[in-house]
Parts: structure tokens; sequence; C-alpha cells
């Protein structure tokens, strides 16, 4: 039995984003899966006006593979009707990458009217494709970051990529655990040293702050603030002081990132 080999990289992929809305109190990218492959396998499908929840150009072309592996199957006799297809699509959905908190989420964690993506990027090329999505869906939000790592991970390339955002209000480096465990924890001090390193060679103007002082924070409203906390939700909090003393919280986003950990310790705060 022979097994077709799926790929979406093809010229017949006429896939395209569209813009980003935000229904159901989640952000969505609309987009059009337009296939017309004839090169090895018969593929043909146009969907419009497909709502993903899975955000960014990278996820697009996740969801053209996806629809060219659902259009064999349809070829091998599996009843998928287009509808189904467009309905799955939609559906579909992937913890802790470039996911949106609900308000109603936020308010559990403690912070009424803070918009918080959670997205486990850990490497550069994952924090470039983080970045390149919140440039395209919010070219206009402020952002803050908080970050925690693993030992074994990149810390110099993923600061580097984050920092050419250029919107950054705030950096918070946090602490972790791993697995469940301290071992393979970066400590937020050496998190620092990378993100010093990180700022010299990018020119970023960042202003190490040691306390949470809404007067210093207000002065100095140009600069992007650099903080280490060993608390996660207090890493938060901090961020959504520093958004609402400098914007308001108007188009802010508190992006917590840096490992599936972080993520993870995030979501089970939700559970209680």
């Amino acid at each position: 039995m022979r097994s077709p080999v799926i790929s979406a990289s093809d010229p017949g992929n006429k896939s395209v984003l569209k813009g980003f809305s935000r229904a159901c109190d989640m952000p969505r990218q609309l987009c059009d899966i337009l296939l017309l492959i004839e090169r090895d396998l018969q593929l043909f499908i146009e969907l419009f006006d497909v709502q993903l929840r899975l955000l960014g150009s990278h996820q697009l072309q996740n969801a053209a593979t996806a629809t060219c592996a659902a259009l064999c199957l349809r070829g091998q006799g599996w009843k998928l009707s287009e509808r189904s297809i467009r309905v799955g699509l939609e559906c579909a959905c992937l913890l802790g990458r470039s996911q949106f908190l609900t308000s109603k989420e936020a308010e559990m964690l403690g912070f009424p009217g803070a918009t918080i993506l959670l997205d486990g990027a850990h490497t550069k090329e994952s924090a470039q494709a983080l970045l390149t999505m919140i440039k395209m869906a919010f070219p206009e939000s402020r952002l803050v970051l908080v970050v925690a790592m693993a030992n074994d991970k990149d810390h110099l390339g993923f600061a580097r990529v984050l920092l050419s955002a250029g919107c950054l209000e705030a950096v918070c480096l946090t602490e972790i655990n791993i697995a469940g465990e301290r071992f393979r924890t970066t400590s937020s001090s050496s998190l620092k040293e990378s993100w010093i390193q990180a700022c010299g060679e990018n020119g970023a103007d960042f202003l190490e702050c040691k306390t949470v002082k809404d007067e210093l924070i207000e002065r100095r409203c140009t600069k992007s603030i650099l903080f280490m906390e060993g608390s996660l939700m207090a890493s938060i909090k901090f961020g959504n002081h520093i958004l609402t003393a400098k914007s308001g919280s108007k188009n802010g986003i508190i992006v917590v990132t840096g490992s599936l950990h972080i993520v993870s310790a995030v979501l089970g705060s939700l559970e209680g």
C-alpha cells in the first residue's frame, strides 16, 4: 500500500491571509484556502473567509497542508464535506501557541481587562514567528514580555530577535520549574546578562528597574524597562502595571514566552 506524501508547498497553493478580527473574545485570522494542485495528486478546493484560531502566516501554511490531507482522505472514500473541512480548520487550536487568554481567563488570574498572550517559543526561529505574527495582527500594540527559559536554550539569540520588535515597554525576567525540576531552569540573573548583551548590540535603551515605582515609570516613559522577578504571577502583575501606567492598557499585550513550561504554569493557575 502506497501512502501519499502531503505538502502545500506547491504553485497550486494560492491560499492567502486577508486580515485579522476578534470573534467570541478571541483573535482570528481571516484566510482564503485555495488549492488547485495537479502535480502527483489532484487536489482542488476553494474555501473563502475561513476564520483560523491559529495565528500567523506559518499557521496558514499548516492549514493548507491539513486541507490537502483531508482532500486525500476524501479521494480514498472518506466522507468529508467542504463544510466539515472548514469547521475542522476553524475549531483547531493549539495550547501555548499564539494563545490569547479570554477576558474571563485574564480576570481569573487577577488581571481584569488585560490582554495576555501565551506562546511557548524558545528558539530564535520560533521567536521570529511569534514576533511576525504580532506585527501582522497587532501592529500598533505595545508589548511587555514575561520570559522564563530552560538552561539549554540560546538565550542571547532569543533576546536578539525579540528586541528587534521596537515596541517593548518592558521585559520581565523570571524563573519556572522545567519538567517539575529546578536544575534545568535558567536563573533570572543569567537571563538578564543575555538581555543586557543583546541590548548593547541592538542599541536598545533599557532602564534596569529593581522595584515598582510609578513615578520612575512615568518620568522615564521613553525608556523600556528591564526587570527581574522570581515569581511568575508577580512578573505578569508588574507587566500589567507597566502597561497601565505608561499607556492606560490601551493597545498593550503581555506576552508570556520562552518555554512551554511557563505557558503550562499559567494554564495550571487557571485550573486552580
